[in-house]
């Protein structure tokens, strides 16, 4: 199998040990290149040039975040070291979301952390980086430990363009799981994906490449996708997640609560989403 090339989006020196801890379980199933970048975003005071004291302000935002990064970048070495794996570290003084976009355009996957609620907010928006990026996106819930990625698959299946493209993006990981289920949900309701392509479909065409898998169909009656989806993953006792991101527009998924910004809010396990 092909080396992978992996991006990974550090947000701090507090981060490094869990956001390595998914590549190494990555690194378990695929050989992969790691590359770590760290941006350091703009402060949102660089957008009022008539504030008294702007300038100081945004000079000191920036010598903090260049500070982080040395740290950052000291325990990143050191965790790579200790983990056995090999790679190289990257500092931008960008937009954070739109320079993890541009970077992960160059990489198989990009891998980043949940939003924590209860953490100092940060500029990078995960679910921007996996709706634009043009490329595959791992994000790792805050909290809980992953020592496996990747053996017991959920993936969810709707027909779209979007969770076909989740769907064989993940193939890498999928063809050596242990146990894949492919759940639908709410079938012949109309939805935005192919009625001609149910999970019984997917299943077959896995089989084709050597993966056992099995469908699953379940109906929603009224509970959010979301909560759907992440039953059935602790049910299967999966550690992935694979679907397609914003299959509706953002503004129908913001105002009708979709399954992509759920499963971004509440998530339990990691999360493969590509758009």
């Amino acid at each position: 199998m092909p080396s992978r090339d992996i991006l990974v989006v550090i947000d701090n020196e507090a981060g490094i040990a869990r956001r390595l801890a998914a590549v190494a379980a990555l690194a378990k199933r695929v050989e992969c290149r790691v590359t770590a970048m760290y941006i350091t975003g703009l402060p949102a005071t660089r957008a009022f040039a008539d504030l008294d004291g702007w300038v100081q302000l945004y000079d000191a935002y920036m010598a903090a975040r260049r500070a982080e990064s040395l740290r950052a970048e000291r325990a990143f070495r050191a965790e790579l070291a200790r983990l056995q794996l090999t790679g190289d570290w990257h500092f931008r003084e960008v937009d954070m979301t739109e320079g993890v976009i541009a970077m992960a355009r160059l990489h198989d996957l990009v891998v980043m952390g949940q939003t924590n609620p209860d953490a100092i907010p940060t500029a990078l928006r995960p679910g921007e980086v996996a709706l634009a990026a043009g490329r595959p996106a791992l994000i790792v819930p805050y909290a809980g430990e992953f020592a496996e990625i990747g053996r017991r698959v959920l993936i969810a299946w709707n027909g779209t363009r979007e969770a076909a493209r989740a769907l064989f993006d993940a193939m890498f990981l999928i063809e050596g799981a242990e146990a894949v289920t492919v759940l639908e949900i709410d079938t012949g309701e109309g939805g935005d994906g192919n009625p001609e392509l149910r999970a019984s479909h997917v299943v077959a065409a896995l089989e084709q490449r050597g993966v056992a898998a099995k469908a699953e169909t379940t109906v929603s009656d009224g509970t959010p996708i979301a909560d759907v989806i992440l039953s059935a993953a602790a049910d299967a006792a999966a550690d992935l997640i694979v679907m397609g991101a914003w299959g509706h527009s953002r503004l129908r998924e913001y105002v009708m609560g979709g399954a992509s910004r759920g499963i971004l809010e509440a998530m339990t396990v990691p999360v493969l989403m590509s758009h």
